[in-house]
């Protein structure tokens, strides 16, 4: 059966020629080269063909990859995106057993949990629980892949946009989960991301210092606030483990 076969590290031309789509919309942005497809046949699965570390998605909506002139000149791949269909959850139910059904994959193969430099290194509940221990902590922070959301915390925590994280030979995959409900009815965005972690971070490390730089050119004293919030934030993470702790939840090694 037709699929999208695709991995991170490897020529981004390559990679579109072995991958079994027949054309990519291509475009080259100051050396941002990127090639995507789009309106994916709900039936074509994208695949993350690295052994050991196989992961099959779909329905898609978009699936893009991206090289960089200035970080690699064999132009291979450190990232790709995957946007899926409005159909791949319509309620809340379906959304839930699709993202388990996605956790599982990750589960089985060879990938481990990865919890980022800022975020405190916790399990369970704790996970989303704020200073205050109230659902609540957003978006920055990946949560615990072993632990099964109830259905109420799913619909508390999943407005403010969540995700789930794992690294596995250097990439890291990131799993991203939010939804609206408005006029138009549930609404869920789902995407899962495969990114060169080295190169992930050379962006994060040029765009802050980029912005503090200018900040302080400025004169809003942008690299001065950074450190105290850095500093701020260390301790609001520390707290954050000793409640984890307090309820029965683990600490763990990064």
């Amino acid at each position: 059966p037709p699929q999208i076969r695709f991995d991170i590290g490897q020529n981004i031309h390559e990679t579109a020629k072995k991958s079994g789509a027949p054309s990519y919309g291509t475009r080259n942005v100051a050396g941002l080269v990127s090639y995507k497809l789009v309106d994916l046949p709900l039936d074509i699965p994208a695949l993350y063909n690295r052994p050991g570390y196989e992961v099959k998605a779909m329905p898609l909506f978009a699936f893009t990859m991206y090289a960089d002139e200035d970080f690699r000149d064999d132009l291979a791949v450190h990232s790709a995106a995957l946007q899926f269909s409005r159909h791949a959850a319509k309620s809340h139910a379906s959304a839930q057993t699709f993202v388990g059904d996605l956790i599982s994959q990750f589960q089985k193969g060879k990938w481990r949990r990865y919890i980022r430099e800022g975020c405190p290194a916790i399990t369970g509940r704790s996970t989303f629980l704020n200073e205050h221990g109230q659902p609540g902590y957003a978006g920055y922070c990946s949560l615990d892949p072993t632990y099964k959301l109830s259905s109420e915390d799913w619909l508390r925590i999943m407005p403010m946009s969540q995700i789930y994280q794992w690294i596995g030979e250097g990439v890291l995959a990131t799993l991203t989960v939010r939804y609206s409900d408005d006029t138009r009815g549930i609404t869920y965005s789902i995407d899962l991301d495969f990114d060169d972690l080295a190169v992930k971070k050379r962006y994060e490390e040029m765009n802050l210092k980029r912005n503090l730089a200018e900040g302080d050119a400025q004169g809003w004293n942008s690299t001065a606030r950074h450190k105290s919030d850095k500093l701020a934030h260390q301790a609001k993470v520390r707290m954050l483990e000793e409640n984890a702790r307090r309820r029965g939840d683990m600490v763990v090694e990064r």
